[in-house]
């Protein structure tokens, strides 16, 4: 059985609800559940990235954090999505507690198929234990949780189509082999404007307007677009509506608020107006991703 780690040994005790086997990936919704307090280092999967979306809450400072020459390194508690860099240890701390989780092992060829060389994944220092809201694969891991658990005609071609997108989403950061750079792409955005957009647009306010973004820049509309596009693969509008959507679904899992009230949050006019947008980019509704 796929685990988090290559060790035969797990720390947690694993319940998996859901499975599919693809040729080159494994997706599972599985359910975490421990007694006591966890404190151990781990070795990533060899042949295998992982990425794990919690579909309920983590226990409170539940960490993850890459070991790096021998020391680890310092973060903030773990959120929503993990991903464990192939054969790098990591230290696992977590109070008692459960949690269910969307746990995909993606095989590195696939990724270096895409790229067209081979990957060093332990220079993909991003990449290393958290991976922050905004990189643009929560809907895509929505989508696949959605199918695995209610089994449609062309399931196993669904969850293929989303994992693939997600290959892409990364291998896109990857170039050629290196984590993205500011100066990698003539045309790119340099460091303190890409900090300056995720700061924006993963704050607690309504979604950022393209307009707005430039100003935070220095920037025309155009000059952002088109930097931006040459940095990420992405058009910035598409970015920001990934962004948005992601929390929406930690807004409609993880709150009480009526989807009237999120909607406002986010900046849309009506509820109307944020269902259709939530459907369009994450191929079902509010009120079904909140009674999943």
């Amino acid at each position: 059985m796929y685990i988090d780690a290559d060790s035969t040994e797990m720390p947690v005790p694993i319940r998996v609800e859901h499975r599919c086997r693809l040729e080159n990936a494994v997706v599972e919704s599985r359910r975490y559940f421990w007694s006591k307090p966890v404190e151990m280092t781990l070795h990533a999967m060899s042949e295998h990235l992982v990425i794990n979306m919690a579909l309920t809450p983590r226990p409170a400072h539940t960490r993850l954090e890459r070991i790096r020459g021998g020391c680890e390194t310092k973060g903030e508690d773990a959120g929503r999505l993990l991903v464990m860099i192939p054969g790098v240890p990591f230290h696992l701390v977590a109070p008692s507690g459960s949690f269910r989780s969307l746990f995909c092992a993606i095989s590195c060829s696939r990724f270096e198929t895409l790229v067209g060389d081979r990957i060093d994944w332990e220079t993909l220092s991003p990449f290393g234990g958290e991976l922050r809201s905004g990189f643009g694969i929560e809907s895509h891991l929505t989508r696949i949780h959605d199918e695995l658990v209610r089994d449609r005609i062309g399931r196993r071609d669904m969850i293929d189509a989303a994992l693939e997108m997600i290959c892409i989403e990364m291998t896109r950061r990857f170039r050629q082999g290196s984590p993205s750079r500011p100066d990698f792409h003539v045309g790119g955005l340099s460091a303190w404007r890409t900090r300056a957009i995720m700061n924006r647009v993963n704050a607690e306010q309504p979604a950022p307007q393209v307009a707005e973004l430039a100003r935070i820049c220095g920037l025309t509309e155009r000059q952002l677009s088109r930097a931006f596009k040459a940095e990420t693969g992405l058009t910035i509008g598409r970015f920001v509506a990934e962004v948005t959507m992601e929390r929406a679904h930690r807004l409609l899992t993880t709150t009480k608020l009526s989807v009237t009230e999120i909607a406002l949050m986010l900046g849309f006019a009506s509820a109307d107006s944020f269902a259709q947008a939530f459907r369009r980019l994450t191929g079902t509704t509010p009120s079904r991703a909140r009674h999943r």
